[in-house]
């Protein structure tokens, strides 16, 4: 102000701590340098966050600065930090195995001392050159995780040592493991995760509220396990997934592993012996408890309707949204849902532009009689970009088990843009 007064200083603590909390960690130490009312301000602040060496000179000096600035603030007995943030994957920082033993070293100084902690890393082009090793996680205040990048080798990780963690978040990262344990997490979410092709990951999370399993890259998509308390799961699986067949069978197709290695591990490494799960419900069962579910698939990817064979009675169940997957073998996965679903109030279906789902393969399922288990069903929305063939075998379905015309909603988006999309009800087709 030009009568040099300094207002900003004359803030409330509580002001400056939340402007502080959104620069990185050098900044906010460097406003110890404004004035006086600043000295100390930093050495308060209930965040850190780490950018990288980008601006440092060398790698050495930020690694140098971390170490004080963690040593200062998450070794002693004071109240925890609210959160501490790892962004390291934008500057080649990573690339070096000094630095990710560096970042290892980081990762468990701040972990005991933070609420919620975020690490952006970079998996190793070589992920081999990890040693395999279980993880075993300890802090009492960690409520909130988000990873990034982070490779985990072995065969657990264990979250039991964390009892206040609720929520997790995994983006990216290598997830080369036999099982993930938290007694406490209600909310976990894996976006673009690698696994490994000849076993599966156990979910067993009695907590567990909700669940997003987006876009598995590469591997088998988890085996889920008791999940009493789950309301809510998003699963879209796309092409990378290890679950199809190469003869485009929904059940095995009893080839060998030069013939089919996708059918040939469904259940695991046959050569070490059968898993306990063989032969029986690999993830559908493990939704039986929620009350909104959304279900899809890339047409290739063959694990929902194999599982049909063994499909729960979805009891909570009160919205569904399904895609094309649910139309393979004459609609036999949204008919196996329709008489599973037994108080279900909304089912969308949710179309692609492309050309109906064709298939040779045998629906699993085999439906109990013409009706739906429902009486609660209020709609049925089928979104689509045009109302074509696929559109009528569907109404023709729906009506043939019970479900009225009034009760479909059809919803076709636009070929214009800029046009919107057309809401309306079939009173009659032919």
């Amino acid at each position: 102000m030009a009568s040099g007064v300094d207002r900003i200083s004359a803030l409330p603590e509580d002001i400056l701590h939340h402007v502080l909390r959104l620069l990185p960690a050098h900044e906010v130490v460097r406003t110890s340098l404004l004035a006086r009312r600043w000295r100390g301000v930093w050495r308060s602040v209930p965040t850190l966050r780490f950018t990288g060496a980008k601006g440092w000179g060398s790698a050495d000096m930020f690694a140098q600065f971390v170490d004080y600035l963690l040593h200062l603030r998450c070794g002693g007995d004071g109240p925890p930090l609210d959160s501490c943030d790892f962004d390291l994957d934008s500057d080649g920082f990573m690339l070096l195995p000094a630095n990710q033993r560096r970042a290892s070293n980081w990762l468990w100084k701040a972990l005991p001392r933070v609420r919620a902690l975020r690490l952006r890393l970079r998996i190793p082009e070589d992920p081999g050159a990890s040693p395999p090793s279980d993880m075993h996680l300890f802090s009492q205040h960690l409520t909130r995780l988000e990873l990034v990048g982070v490779g985990f080798y072995g065969s657990v990780v264990d979250f039991t040592g964390c009892p206040a963690l609720v929520e997790l978040s995994m983006d990216t990262c290598d997830v080369v493991v036999k099982q993930l344990l938290s007694p406490s997490l209600k909310h976990l979410r894996i976006t673009r995760c690698y696994a490994q092709e000849n076993y599966r990951i156990l979910i067993s999370l009695p907590n567990l509220v909700s669940l997003e399993l987006i876009e598995w890259v590469q591997g088998r998509i988890p085996l889920l396990g008791s999940l009493p308390c789950l309301a809510r799961a998003v699963v879209v699986l796309n092409e990378s997934c290890a679950d199809q067949c190469s003869q485009g069978q929904f059940d095995s197709c009893g080839a060998d592993d030069d013939m089919c290695d996708r059918c040939y591990y469904y259940y695991g490494d046959p050569e070490h012996g059968p898993p306990y799960y063989r032969n029986n419900c690999i993830f559908l069962k493990g939704l039986s408890e929620a009350t909104d579910l959304e279900l899809s698939a890339h047409s290739d990817v063959t694990v929902f309707n194999r599982d049909l064979k063994w499909c729960p009675t979805f009891t909570k169940l009160k919205t569904l949204l399904l895609n094309d997957w649910c139309l393979a073998a004459d609609h036999n996965a949204l008919i196996c849902f329709l008489q599973h679903s037994p108080i279900l109030e909304k089912l969308t279906l949710q179309l692609s532009k492309g050309p109906s789902y064709v298939t040779e393969a045998e629906g699993i399922y085999k439906p109990l009689g013409q009706s739906v288990a429902s009486n609660c069903l209020k709609i049925v929305e089928i979104k689509c970009a045009n109302v074509d063939s696929k559109v009528h075998k569907i109404l023709k379905i729906l009506t043939t088990y019970g479900i009225r015309l009034e009760q479909i909603s059809v919803q076709q988006t636009s070929r214009i843009p800029g046009s919107g999309c057309f809401n309306f009800v079939c009173t009659e087709f032919s």
